[in-house]
């Protein structure tokens, strides 16, 4: 098998250019031939979002499925992603007896057996778990992994941002922040000058204070500080 190496300049413009989560992993998907790509933003009290935020490309078959018979309670892949912060192939995962029903069950729904999952946390309490499903044997899993796996680590810490900004949106009358436009606005409440973030971010000056005027404007601010203290008080940064 040739491994199909990520072009993570490429694919991270296209995330940020996608305009949802759900196009974004439709995108990682189909341009490196991931059979399955799903997102999982967990709600809890200290992250201030009130319902999981979950995006996938698998059938709606086996979504209905899972949801009918709650194998979220009972998906091992879910709880080592939630009780850990490292990214890990699913052949790591010792299944009980009952939890490997739901592998099963995934085979009988035509889904793949290799997997890979990234989870993703913040300082403010949330935290995501992007996973990808394959049908790839295991060695040219392993290949793809090996070939790909920073990449798709920076690539999740990119959904983190760009699904918070959504969910946050979700919930009311919330302005929607860019992923990049969220990052300048972080970078900014932590004391950072335009030109710190353009070197953190890898982006021109030029290009942060654009982000951060989209930003202002966005969050019906007449300054940057005001920008700050509105979007902390929303629960966003």
């Amino acid at each position: 098998m040739s491994v199909i190496q990520f072009d993570s300049e490429q694919i991270l413009n296209g995330i940020l250019a996608a305009g949802s989560v759900q196009s974004s992993i439709e995108i990682l998907a189909r341009q490196f031939a991931i059979d399955h790509v799903t997102f999982h933003m967990v709600s809890n009290a200290k992250s201030g979002m009130d319902n999981p935020f979950v995006r996938t490309t698998y059938p709606a078959n086996w979504v209905s499925h899972y949801l009918l018979n709650n194998y979220v309670v009972k998906d091992p892949i879910l709880r080592k992603a939630l009780t850990g912060n490292s990214p890990f192939s699913w052949s790591e995962i010792e299944p009980s007896a009952s939890e490997m029903q739901l592998f099963v069950k995934a085979a009988e729904f035509g889904l793949g057996q290799s997997g890979y999952s990234i989870p993703c946390a913040d300082p403010y309490g949330r935290k995501s778990v992007l996973s990808l499903n394959s049908h790839l044997d295991h060695a040219d899993w392993t290949a793809f992994l090996d070939s790909n796996g920073q990449d798709l680590v920076g690539l999740s810490k990119d959904l983190h941002v760009q699904a918070v900004a959504e969910a946050f949106a979700e919930q009311g009358d919330i302005p929607q922040l860019s992923p990049r436009e969220f990052e300048c606005l972080r970078w900014t409440a932590e004391g950072k000058t335009y030109s710190e973030i353009a070197i953190i971010l890898d982006l021109s000056e030029h290009t942060v204070r654009s982000y951060l005027k989209v930003a202002r404007l966005k969050l019906d601010s007449v300054s940057l500080a005001q920008a700050v203290g509105r979007a902390s008080r929303l629960g966003l940064i």
